[in-house]
């Protein structure tokens, strides 16, 4: 039971570590995809971690851009330069190499929207988009002639963006 909660600490301490490291605030998955990729921890148990440290005041959230995003707090900013070398030194240096070579990815962020208005007595205009890090990767606005094709066209636009975005590249550029 010891080493478990001796285990428990340790990735807690790895948690605040990373938040410390990137130096700005992170969503949950942005934590736990770096977590997971350096460390054998489970989604679930870094949820749970985040819990106890957000209840705990080592950590606090922040809503940004429509987003929860986690920030630590000076409690856990304390609370790591007292306990920092609880945190083996091979994790500290796997960590900051992944945050290194990774940082483009743990902010990419891909936004997909859909939406349509009304144009005239029966006709809708439906803007379709697909931006890549604040980037317009594609962007198509066309006419419906029912609100019932708009619904549809938005509704496929959000299932298949991916594939509609891969397959009009493809007829573009070929």
């Amino acid at each position: 039971m010891l080493f478990n909660s001796e285990q428990q600490a340790e990735n807690k301490l790895i948690i605040l570590y990373v938040l410390k490291q990137i130096n700005t605030s992170l969503t949950r998955e942005q934590i736990a995809l770096i977590v997971i990729e350096n460390l054998q921890i489970s989604y679930f148990d870094i949820q749970l971690y985040i819990d106890d440290l957000l209840k705990d005041e080592f950590l606090s959230t922040l809503d940004f851009d429509g987003k929860s995003v986690l920030t630590l707090t000076p409690i856990g900013k304390e609370t790591l330069k007292v306990f920092n070398n609880k945190i083996p030194t091979y994790i500290m240096e796997m960590i900051n190499l992944y945050l290194q070579e990774n940082r483009e990815k743990i902010f990419k962020e891909v936004k997909v929207t859909a939406n349509y208005q009304k144009k005239g007595a029966s006709d809708y205009l439906v803007q379709l988009k697909l931006l890549e890090n604040n980037s317009m990767l594609m962007e198509i606005n066309f006419n419906a002639p029912t609100l019932k094709l708009a619904l549809d066209i938005c509704d496929r636009w959000k299932a298949n963006t991916q594939e509609l975005y891969a397959s009009v590249l493809k007829t573009l550029t070929q």
